[in-house]
């Protein structure tokens, strides 16, 4: 059987959560199958790269060059559909092209932009829901990560639940783990000019984030602890939909010299900034998943969390402080909770390392691999 994934958005180099997805699930389907009786493509825009480009011997490229900034699905690897389908397409990232082989595979990762409409863009939104009508009617099975985004899919676009997966995501273990060394640690907060003590948000600082309200929260319980309070809180993400609420946030804060924006972190330094952190703060109004928490919880870092979405199933009820996303004051009791409260931080930290050790990338590839293979 020949099989292709669209591996476009796993080759950006600046990568976030959808993009680590594509790329951790690719590698690891290399594993799997080196040698197999199936031939695999990946399809991409530019020259494979990260690690992309190391391809076993049952392994292809295809690179459908495409000069323009937007089309290349809906246009180039359509063409590349029609002129030489494979048997099955695999595309990661939610919107199939218009020429698809009989057999098509598509990740849904949430219905956030369904739900909670006026938290995207409208063309975003209108993009989205298109493309998942088009998903509902085209692809012959709808991939997903959690239990929670799957009932979603099928309550909201009527997909039946025998033709949805559902494939969890993963940690890099290698990469997220409790460090020891500590100079280590020092030496990337010292880069990020990033002080302790400090919370910790990752996430692009966009409206579906909930970080005006984070950041509403964080001055509240500045002010409540009073003055020579040390706390910081560090923002790790780059603006999005929805910025002009949080600076207009920011500029009310009376604590705005505490709130530290980060911008784009590097994947490698990530672990360094949840390892000195006092706590992840993740107040997201929705979530298909949440990989953020997984990633602190196997770094030991404490979870503070958004009780929306998937976020509960995904943590565990156990292994975080949980919140209402819409309640300031919810927010703030956490955090007293997680510096005041006498043995909590280690509890949370035990129950993290021991939830997050169940998420793998091999284990999600494992349980994708035969909704690819076995037709």
């Amino acid at each position: 059987m020949i099989i292709g994934i669209d591996a476009s958005r796993a080759n950006k180099s600046a990568k976030t959560g959808v993009e680590w997805y594509a790329w951790h699930l690719i590698q690891e389907l290399k594993k799997l199958t080196k040698g197999d009786n199936n031939s695999w493509i990946l399809y991409t825009n530019e020259m494979l790269q990260g690690g992309l480009e190391q391809l076993p011997e049952n392994w292809y490229e295809v690179r459908a060059h495409w000069p323009l900034m937007k089309g290349w699905t809906q246009a180039r690897l359509s063409w590349e559909m029609w002129r030489r389908p494979p048997e099955v397409l695999f595309v990661p990232a939610h919107v199939l092209p218009r020429v698809c082989p009989k057999k098509s595979v598509v990740t849904v990762h949430d219905v956030g932009f369904h739900r909670f409409p006026q938290l995207y863009r409208s063309r975003d939104r209108r993009f989205h829901e298109w493309s998942t009508k088009d998903i509902a009617k085209h692809a012959t099975r709808v991939i997903t990560v959690s239990e929670f985004s799957g009932r979603e899919i099928s309550e909201c676009y009527g997909i039946p639940s025998e033709r949805i997966a559902i494939t969890p995501n993963g940690v890099d273990h290698d990469l997220y783990r409790p460090i020891q060394d500590t100079e280590a640690v020092e030496e990337v907060l010292k880069r990020h000019r990033l002080h302790k003590p400090y919370f910790l948000a990752i996430g692009r600082l966009e409206a579906k984030k909930n970080i005006a309200n984070l950041i509403k929260a964080f001055s509240l319980f500045k002010a409540r602890r009073g003055v020579g309070d040390p706390i910081y809180l560090a923002l790790a993400g780059n603006p999005g939909f929805g910025y002009e609420e949080i600076k207009k946030a920011l500029a009310e804060s009376s604590f705005k010299d505490y709130i530290l924006q980060l911008g784009y972190v590097p994947e490698a330094d990530m672990p360094y900034l949840l390892n000195g952190a006092e706590a992840l703060i993740h107040p997201s109004w929705y979530e298909g998943f949440g990989i953020p928490p997984i990633q602190a919880m196997a770094c030991g870092c404490p979870v503070l969390s958004s009780n929306n979405g998937a976020l509960v199933e995904a943590i565990g009820s156990e292994a975080a402080i949980f919140f209402p996303p819409g309640e300031p004051e919810a927010m703030v009791t956490a955090m007293n909770r997680i510096i005041d409260e006498t043995g909590l931080k280690q509890k949370l930290r035990m129950a993290g390392i021991i939830r997050a050790s169940k998420y793998t990338w091999r284990l999600t590839a494992e349980k994708t691999l035969p909704v690819l293979t076995e037709w």
